[in-house]
């Protein structure tokens, strides 16, 4: 069985190529950078399908869509920015011709799931393979753009189920960040949190879920271990405030974490308004 199957190989190799261009290209051209790569009717039509995807996305309860309009390209597009723009990326992911082959294989193996064609064991490896590598070598260098980052591991992406995230931030800050939701909630409400994280020692990763009573929840069977996991907050009376903050924190094996003090290693803060129940 691949280490990541076929989805989260995907979405992670794919969120790593985001990120690092991001990085690398808005250090290069500035917070405009998007008008910098695309030309004006790719920035056209990257807006229009973020304005879709808002319309759509809205209807089935999401209130938030990435802001940062890199989240709407296609995975061509993607390729292209780094062919094109490759020594703004310093040598994040090695030489040229080395990625370029990585990238086309990925691409290929890509198509075939996005058709739901299944594939064969050793291309569920491979793909996952080259995920994870792509992955790793991006986590490296974001992490030496900090140099505690080549030791300890940073927050690829934590989502909420109404689609709050660094993303819709415009946001990448790999240790901590801290998002007003303008969302409100009330007893009862269920909210899932998505997330992933990437060390660059390859450590063991684990998670805890901070309620905005000021409990820490972890899970006794594991759950709430390795690199992508799922929890669930249920909101109860105790967790009514003006600013409500469900905090999601990460830490890896060992016995030193960046935050000492507390012994974590990367904090996502996710703030809400939590009002009582309606009468």
């Amino acid at each position: 069985m691949p280490l990541m199957q076929p989805p989260v190989a995907l979405a992670s190799c794919e969120r790593s190529l985001r990120d690092l261009l991001t990085v690398a290209l808005r250090a290069k051209f500035g917070t405009d950078w998007i008008s910098h790569v695309f030309d004006a009717d790719d920035v056209t039509k990257l807006r229009n399908k973020q304005t879709v995807e808002q319309k759509r996305r809205t209807r089935r309860g999401v209130v938030a869509v990435p802001a940062n309009l890199i989240e709407y390209a296609e995975f061509t597009q993607l390729a292209r920015l780094i062919n094109t723009h490759w020594e703004a990326l310093n040598g994040a992911l090695g030489t040229k011709k080395e990625i370029t082959v990585l990238l086309d294989r990925f691409e290929a193996l890509r198509n075939t799931v996005a058709h739901s064609r299944e594939l064969l064991p050793f291309e569920e490896e491979l793909l996952s393979a080259i995920a994870g590598e792509i992955r790793n070598r991006v986590t490296i260098h974001i992490s030496g753009q900090d140099p505690a980052g080549e030791y300890f591991p940073r927050i690829e992406l934590v989502r909420d189920s109404f689609g709050n995230s660094a993303e819709t931030a415009e946001e990448i800050q790999p240790q901590m960040f801290s998002l007003r939701t303008n969302t409100t909630l009330r007893p009862g409400d269920v909210v899932t949190f998505t997330c992933r994280g990437a060390d660059p020692q390859n450590r063991g990763l684990h998670w805890a879920f901070q309620t905005p009573d000021g409990v820490r929840h972890t899970a006794d069977d594991g759950a709430t271990d390795g690199e992508a996991v799922e929890w669930t907050w249920e909101v109860t009376r105790f967790h009514i405030h003006a600013q409500a903050t469900f905090g999601v924190i990460l830490t890896s094996d060992g016995d030193y974490h960046r935050y000492g003090v507390t012994n974590y290693d990367a904090l996502a803060a996710f703030v809400y308004e939590v009002l009582p129940p309606l009468s």
